[in-house]
């Protein structure tokens, strides 16, 4: 009996993720291996370092001041539920690539971040791009695919119906 659609669709998904998640572990495992923690390495002047940063909160430090004997385990449930939803809402993407370039992506830097916080209580950011002296808040591979992934599946949604 052949696979169904729903499974080819989280199978692809998968697909996409894995080496998200891969990459994103290799990276933090090079910056943790050659920076100091918090140590700043000037890569294009004016403009994009290397640093070692743990974040042991969400996207932009949120939650980081609070207590980690709740913040981690709770963030920990969090992405876990979400990688299971993106996985289940998967079957509704089927046949569309820009939705499942999307969700693999999502969930490949979910759990490429994911892997980070049960294994060291926190998620390494190393990538610092900045102008002068406004800097966007450090991220890791992860933050990128997480990104992009969204962007992807906010344009599948957009135009959807419009290529009908």
């Amino acid at each position: 009996m052949p696979p169904s659609a729903g499974a080819r669709t989280i199978f692809a998904s998968l697909l996409v993720a894995l080496p998200v998640a891969v990459a994103d572990q290799v990276t933090k495992v090079w910056a943790a291996a050659r920076l100091l923690p918090h140590e700043v390495t000037e890569v294009i002047p004016g403009c994009f370092n290397l640093v070692h940063a743990r974040n042991p909160g969400v996207a932009f430090s949120l939650f980081a001041g609070f207590d980690e004997r709740w913040v981690r385990p709770t963030l920990t449930v969090i992405t876990i539920l979400a990688i299971g939803g993106l996985l289940a809402a998967s079957r509704s993407l089927s046949g569309k690539r820009s939705g499942l370039w999307g969700l693999g992506l999502v969930i490949g830097g979910a759990v490429g971040n994911l892997i980070d916080r049960i294994r060291l209580g926190y998620v390494i950011d190393f990538i610092d791009v900045y102008l002068g002296r406004f800097h966007w808040p450090a991220f890791n591979v992860a933050d990128i695919g997480i990104t992009v992934g969204i962007c992807l599946l906010a344009a599948d949604m957009i135009f959807e119906n419009k290529s009908a």
